[in-house]
């Protein structure tokens, strides 16, 4: 028999597909009879090697897989009980020899069912079966074709078929030395599968922890292949959050995974290994600084990781490094642990910690959009509590270097909002730093305040304008809140004069505009309004600037107007309007009403909930006020026009009875 099947396979056409296939036709008729007569005979395992050498090369494998003699021998490994591994180590060469490269025959093999018996193969314990199984099932799921859904249903079925749990006991148990010669097969294998939807008993939970293990526990020097190969899949499996749990709920996890990712940052030059590996390295950083982002978000991880724990020490210590990827998965790691006023406040007074985040901000050599990003995130956070924010003045985040340098960066406008956004916190309540912020700077005079202003101007970012005009709001109503402008720290400079403030900021108060402007957000309205009643009421100064702005600026008398008679564009009185003769003076008006804030300017503040109407109410009376005290302190200035004063005297009277009718329909 033996004889008849080598003159056949000896025989097959090398060039016409049609006839190698009649060939193998018979051939697979001779393995079926074969088969089914004599299974324990050495002429099907020759039979079977003859094939596994017919399939290396390519223009044998269609006719292969269209003889059926691929299925035949997918049917003969599925058989439960193989009398002997020379035949199944045999079967499992056709398998992947014809596989390769070859997408009619991989879906063959996919659909003859015999995946999960190759699967099975796994558990045997002859190491001749193990180096051949696993580059077979790696041949039938590698993507070779155009389209990489073609791969798809082969990687599912081998998902399916539990090749997951079953590599991970392979490489965890007392079989891994046997397996490391395969370990990067192995790794593409766990690759492919780790994206499919999880299902019990199909993936092990520990698979993250042990391709971690495996990366960290590489002799020096690092084979930077398999490292990245092994900590590019642990961190597919841990961008899924059912993986994050159990990973963090494994004794030393924290730990594996700063030592694999500080090797990444720092003891692999992938540049040696070529222009893909370089790529490769990047991804994995940036993989492990999304993956630290998400697992410091967890309960687990806080528990796990005290403020003066050798966690936040590691994490302190990677901000200084100079490795980017550590100091942006540092700053978000550390941002997710601060999330409480004490927290934060042990963090920057007892540890510093703000001190290399600032000077981060002053290096100009610092344009990476996603290091400051998480900078400023971090500083955002420590910037909350009222007991930091004089602290990180102090630590010259006002310096020209730092924030006024990244509010002129127009090219990352959300780095930008993120700059704007922490000088807002850290003015809120703040005098010491209003005072840092309205300081000139050099030799032209020009203030830090003045920068915001002119971003106010020329942004086309509505995050921007809004966030630039809460900020710049926000200084005056310090400043208007606290003329003393008591000393919080022994660097804040003297008091600042309102007349100079106000002639040096000219068009601050158009800046403050933009929140009255909007009507997307109706608490950034009332801010301005309490602002600008603040203003008015504190000091001529304030209700000066006001003054001149209504005069030149239609737009802020068309706000005030809309929000005392809740109508759009109604500033002035009709002709066949008259004034009503029992309506109170405008004195009388002036007493009735009081400022009121609608809502503190600072965050982290609980608010009691307030209502459209109660709000609106609100607002009305603060504008009233506004109006009032910019009519009484007209008689001593002539920055309000006589035309806009007429105008104020009409809305303030019709305010007023607005008022009283409210007033007298809720008694």
């Amino acid at each position: 028999m033996s004889g008849l099947i080598n003159q056949l396979l000896d025989e097959i056409p090398s060039n016409e597909e049609e006839q190698q296939t009649k060939a193998l036709q018979r051939v697979a008729d001779i393995a079926r009879d074969l088969w089914k007569t004599e299974p324990g005979s050495t002429d099907l395992d020759l039979l079977a090697q003859r094939v596994g050498d017919l399939a290396r090369e390519e223009s044998n494998r269609i006719p292969l897989g269209q003889s059926g003699l691929l299925e035949f021998f997918c049917s003969v490994v599925s058989t439960q009980g193989l009398p002997r591994a020379s035949l199944v180590v045999q079967c499992l060469r056709i398998i992947g020899n014809s596989s390769a490269d070859t997408d009619e025959n991989r879906a063959r093999v996919v659909a003859s069912g015999c995946l999960p018996a190759v699967v099975a193969l796994l558990k045997n314990d002859d190491d001749e079966v193990l180096a051949f199984v696993i580059p077979v099932l790696f041949n039938i799921c590698v993507d070779y074709a155009d389209e990489p859904s073609s791969s798809e249903p082969a990687q599912k079925a081998i998902y399916q078929a539990g090749i997951n749990p079953e590599l991970i006991s392979l490489i965890s148990g007392p079989r891994l030395e046997d397996a490391a010669p395969l370990l990067n097969y192995i790794c593409k294998l766990l690759g492919f599968v780790a994206t499919q939807e999880p299902e019990a008993n199909l993936v092990h939970p520990a698979t993250p922890f042990v391709l971690l293990s495996l990366a960290d526990n590489q002799p020096p020097p690092v084979d930077v292949k398999e490292f990245l190969g092994q900590t590019s899949v642990a961190l597919t499996y841990l961008s899924q959050e059912q993986f994050q749990q159990s990973f963090l709920e494994t004794p030393g996890s924290i730990k594996l995974i700063f030592q694999t990712f500080s090797t990444a940052c720092g003891d692999l030059d992938a540049s040696l290994e070529g222009p893909e590996d370089e790529a490769q390295l990047k991804q994995v950083q940036t993989a492990f600084t999304a993956t630290l982002a998400d697992l410091s978000a967890h309960a687990l991880f806080a528990s796990s990781c005290s403020l003066d724990g050798p966690e936040v020490a590691t994490l302190q210590g990677w901000i200084s490094t100079a490795h980017i990827p550590l100091q942006s998965a540092a700053c978000l790691a550390l941002g997710n642990l601060a999330r409480s006023d004490e927290k934060c406040v042990y963090l920057v007074q007892a540890r510093g910690i703000h001190k290399p985040l600032a000077a981060i901000l002053a290096d100009q050599s610092h344009v990476d959009a996603g290091l400051l990003h998480s900078v400023l995130g971090f500083l955002k956070n420590l910037a909350i509590p009222a007991a930091n924010k004089s602290v990180l003045g102090d630590a010259g985040l006002f310096e020209a270097e730092a924030l006024p340098r990244i509010w002129d960066l127009d090219a990352q406008t959300q780095v930008q909002f993120d700059a704007v956004s922490l000088a807002r916190l850290l003015l809120v309540g703040c005098p010491a730093n209003v005072h840092r912020i309205c300081s000139p700077v050099g030799d032209e005079g020009k203030s830090k305040l003045q920068s915001l202003i002119d971003l106010s101007a020329r942004s086309d970012q509505e995050p921007t304008q809004m966030e630039t005009a809460r900020a710049i709001t926000t200084v005056c109503r310090v400043l208007h809140s606290t003329p003393a402008a008591a000393k919080e720290s022994s660097s804040t400079p003297d008091i600042i004069d309102l007349d100079t403030f106000y002639a040096t900021h000219n068009t601050i108060v158009d800046a403050m505009l933009r929140l009255g402007q909007q009507s997307k957000y109706p608490i950034l309205r009332s801010e301005l309004l309490f602002a600008l009643a603040l203003m008015a009421r504190t000091a001529a100064a304030g209700a000066a600037a006001i003054s001149r702005t209504a005069s030149q600026q239609e737009k802020l008398l068309a706000f005030i107007a809309e929000v005392i008679t809740g109508e759009k564009s109604k500033t002035e009185q009709t002709s066949n309007e008259t004034e009503n003769p029992s309506a109170p003076s405008l004195e009388e008006i002036q007493n009735l009403v009081s400022l009121e804030p609608q809502a503190p300017i600072s965050s982290g503040t609980q608010q009691k909930p307030t209502t459209a109407t109660t709000t609106r109410n609100v607002d009305r009376e603060n504008a009233l006020v506004l109006v009032a005290e910019l009519l009484r302190q007209s008689s001593s200035s002539d920055a309000l026009s006589a035309d806009v004063k007429r105008r104020f005297e009409h809305l303030l009277r019709e305010g007023g009875e607005m008022v009283l009718r409210e007033r007298k329909s809720g008694e």
